[in-house]
């Protein structure tokens, strides 16, 4: 219902700005962008709301008076200072990076994720928001945040973003922005945040704080891909595995995951496996010099000489006091009978080591 609802509100968005004059309304932004933010910022934000970032990446509707500002003197910028408006993503993401630094009604000393996540700017400089919180199924109310007013008060201007942007629109740019507390506040959505892992944190330790983690958010790409690794650690190679695919499934550009992947494989001894998996993390990130290290003792193992050389050449030439990649291409001059280089490569091994006490 909900889906549907932002379906037809879109579709009334664009009759409107096709038949109403002084509408600014941004072009799109992508998916992959929107999903970009929620993974670095660790939040979720309302699916009606990424809908309509991906109708039109925020905008407004103004009154006359800075219709003529903006047609006749170029005043766009002073426009959105004076006028309420839907942040763009870009603006959301500078927005909620500055609520959080300035532990804006809720202390970060103890938290890992920041809950609050700001869409709209009034025209008398409030926000309002969402709130992430993984716990709930339904989308998150929007709430006001008004400055110097904790979030027990900060309460729900309207229950969804469809029916915020309904009330928009409807009043022609001018809803009510204020929250009513009796329908609830901001602080009563707080979910539980991550658990900051305690030093000393033992493997075990870490599977059981990721599993508990995936009850609320089995699809948490990162607590997936740190339990994997713990499961590598003692030894549970099929349970890794799975970590590590499920992980990949739902994100399949980060080269971290595709090299823990490939030392999994490297571990089974299932080298080419393996460098596939090494292959795709260099391209990823071309001068890593762990993945390009790790693909030349897999390359190695596999007599591809050549290529294993290459690789440590690489590293040598960015960082050329790397001992990883000195022991590397030692071991790969003695399989190939260059003993003369490989004995100097030992002998610069001995004089990093001695100069890094």
């Amino acid at each position: 219902m909900a889906d549907f609802f932002i379906d037809k509100m879109i579709e009334h968005l664009d009759m409107y700005i096709g038949m109403q004059p002084y509408c600014y309304f941004n072009d799109p932004t992508t998916a992959e962008k929107i999903a970009a933010f929620e993974k670095m910022a660790r939040i979720s934000l309302p699916p009606s709301y990424k809908a309509f970032l991906q109708f039109t990446n925020g905008g407004m509707i103004v009154d006359e008076f800075w219709d003529q500002k903006i047609k006749k003197e170029n005043e766009l910028d002073a426009a959105k200072w004076n006028s309420n408006r839907f942040l763009s993503l870009a603006e959301v993401k500078t927005e909620w990076n500055t609520m959080k630094n300035r532990n804006f009604g809720v202390s970060q000393k103890d938290r890992i994720i920041y809950p609050f996540i700001p869409f709209f700017k009034t025209r008398i400089n409030e926000h309002l928001i969402f709130v992430s919180n993984k716990d709930h199924i339904d989308e998150s109310h929007v709430f006001e945040a008004y400055h110097d007013a904790p979030p027990d008060t900060w309460g729900v201007v309207t229950q969804n973003f469809s029916e915020f942007l309904y009330n928009y629109l409807k009043a022609k740019g001018e809803p009510n922005v204020m929250g009513d507390e009796y329908e609830g506040v901001a602080a009563d959505f707080i979910g539980p945040d991550e658990i900051i892992p305690p030093e000393g944190e033992t493997s075990e330790m870490i599977i059981e704080r990721t599993t508990n983690a995936l009850k609320y958010s089995p699809d948490d790409d990162w607590a997936l891909m740190q339990r994997g690794m713990a499961h590598m650690d003692v030894g549970n190679l099929k349970a890794a595995l799975n970590d590590f695919n499920k992980s990949l499934s739902l994100v399949d550009d980060d080269a971290f995951y595709y090299f823990n992947r490939g030392a999994l494989f490297e571990k089974a001894g299932k080298t080419r496996a393996a460098l596939i998996d090494f292959d795709i993390a260099v391209k990823l990130k071309p001068d890593d010099c762990l993945y390009l290290n790790c693909r030349a003792e897999t390359l190695q193992k596999m007599h591809k000489y050549k290529e294993a050389l290459r690789d440590v050449n690489k590293v040598l030439d960015i960082d050329d006091r790397d001992l990883l990649a000195y022991y590397n291409r030692e071991s790969i001059y003695r399989s190939i009978g260059e003993f003369e280089k490989a004995d100097q490569d030992l002998r610069k091994i001995e004089e990093i080591k001695e100069e890094n006490g």
